[in-house]
């Protein structure tokens, strides 16, 4: 029996900032067919040569001529991030969380770009002090040193910008051992939890990170837009919480930063 596959649980994302609201997960665009498949949102057409990575497990591969693509026997153990990149479409990533979501086949359905998308980074982005337990969220699977606590962006918006509705999307996020991702069983970390990561936006928190998942958006309150100048998105991982001789970051990976225009 097709069934639709929903690779994220929805959570409630809460900003403590002077702009709060309540954030939800995206739900990524994952069903079940016969074979592997990339295919356009648009014209539900297979899409060529698309890139297919997992880059915790050093895989890639392309799509063929009908949008069809292979995956190897790869032992999966804890949540491990495919990504999928195509010139001229928005760059997307879902988490696989065992090797149960890859026993049946996938369809997976891109969007193609607007020419108001502002791609931050598409590589994976590893943050934290590299100190971490076993038992910590998608420890086995971390590959990348740690680029510090804290990763930020300049870009420019335009006039255009400041007249939309503007959202930071993360394409995926692992690793979060914060109380809400324990209690989830997002990791089996018995004693400790850390505080979320928190989104600022030109050095003002416009969000947090709650849970790990995919498709996440907080929206980019049009105030603090600097239309055609240079604005900054940071992103602080948490600290252990529990009492310490020194402070402890908590390490997460992040991958597909964006900034979409509604």
């Amino acid at each position: 029996m097709k069934r639709t596959i929903y690779t994220i649980l929805l959570a409630l994302l809460l900003c403590n900032s002077a702009y709060g609201e309540i954030f939800t997960g995206g739900v990524s665009k994952v069903g079940q067919q016969e074979s592997n498949q990339v295919i356009d949102a648009q014209t539900k057409q297979g899409v060529e040569f698309a890139k297919i990575s997992i880059p915790q497990k050093n895989y890639r591969t392309y799509t063929d001529g009908n949008g069809n693509f292979e995956l190897p026997n790869i032992k999966i153990t804890q949540p491990t991030i495919m990504n999928i990149e195509k010139e001229g479409y928005r760059p997307f990533s879902v988490t696989i969380n065992n090797n149960d979501s890859l026993s049946s086949p996938m369809k997976i359905t891109i969007a193609r770009s607007a020419q108001t998308d502002i791609s931050l980074d598409s590589e994976i982005l590893h943050l934290g002090d590299d100190s971490f337990s076993s038992d910590s969220a998608n420890a086995a699977d971390f590959k990348l040193k740690s680029m510090g606590p804290y990763y930020s962006k300049d870009f420019i918006m335009t006039d255009n910008a400041k007249q939309s509705t503007n959202y930071l999307v993360i394409g995926s996020i692992v690793g979060l051992d914060t109380k809400l991702a324990k209690s989830m069983g997002q990791n089996r970390i018995r004693s400790a939890y850390s505080s979320p990561a928190e989104i600022y936006f030109n050095g003002t928190m416009i969000g947090q990170l709650q849970v790990n998942g995919d498709g996440q958006r907080i929206r980019i309150p049009n105030s603090l837009i600097k239309a055609n100048q240079r604005n900054q998105i940071t992103i602080k991982t948490g600290q252990n919480l529990m009492p310490s001789d020194h402070i402890d970051y908590d390490d997460i990976e992040i991958m597909n930063l964006s900034i979409l225009s509604e």
